[in-house]
């Protein structure tokens, strides 16, 4: 059975230029994940998927696969409504909690399988609601969106409290499928933090795919799986 999050797509309304040089592939998947109502993170109708669960808060369970959904908050930038260049101000709403928006909450997805726990951020705010903690604290594996969303100090509270045997870098600048104006950033900086500074165990990849088992992670601790440019064509 198969699982795929966050299908990406360029903003239908117009209101931003062009982020990706191609549309999302088609595959074919039986459940499609999306953290939250931002187009780079849901174009649920590109994959082929035979469930599409949007934004899921609460458990579904489906075969070998069982998701757990948390409800919290997009990570957002207070500020006023008259300053230029703020989403708030770019959009006419409210980016913060308490009276934000639906597309600024952000629902985590913690996909279960095989033995591991594996949790999607999505774009959620550095620090949430405490009554999620006991959902995250020691997830085997956490696909954080380093950088362009998280600064690498907050990168460093999260894991920290959460300790994941291993972390994968998301939402960065991608050669040959993202755009400048996007203004994704790259995470060679962050991958290089995390071996000269906190003497992580780094795994570069050399294609787009990974697989990883229980038995592989059994004894890990903050290791980072890094896929570079690498990303799915087909």
């Amino acid at each position: 059975m198969t699982v795929l999050t966050d299908p990406w797509k360029n903003d239908p309304a117009g209101l931003y230029p062009k982020w990706f040089l191609n549309e999302f592939p088609a595959l074919r998947v039986d459940i499609v994940l999306s953290t939250h109502a931002h187009f780079d993170h849901d174009a649920v109708e590109r994959p082929n998927g035979l469930m599409v669960l949007e934004r899921m808060v609460g458990q579904f369970k489906l075969g070998d696969i069982e998701v757990t959904g948390l409800a919290d908050k997009h990570k957002c930038e207070p500020a006023p409504p008259d300053k230029p260049g703020s989403a708030s101000a770019d959009l006419h709403v409210e980016s913060c909690p308490p009276n934000n928006v639906i597309a600024f909450d952000n629902a985590i997805q913690i996909i279960g399988t095989g033995g591991l726990r594996i949790a999607i951020w999505g774009d959620n705010r550095a620090v949430p609601d405490p009554s999620l903690d006991h959902f995250l604290k020691n997830v085997d594996v956490l696909v954080l969106p380093v950088e362009t969303v998280l600064t690498r100090a907050e990168v460093d509270g999260i894991v920290r409290k959460y300790d994941p045997k291993a972390l994968i870098p998301s939402h960065y600048f991608l050669a040959g499928l993202t755009t400048d104006v996007s203004g994704l950033e790259s995470a060679d900086g962050w991958v290089n933090d995390q071996e000269r500074v906190h003497l992580a165990d780094v795994r570069r990849l050399n294609t787009a795919d990974l697989t990883l088992n229980a038995a592989e992670l059994k004894g890990s601790r903050h290791r980072v799986y890094y896929f570079r440019n690498h990303f799915e064509k087909k």
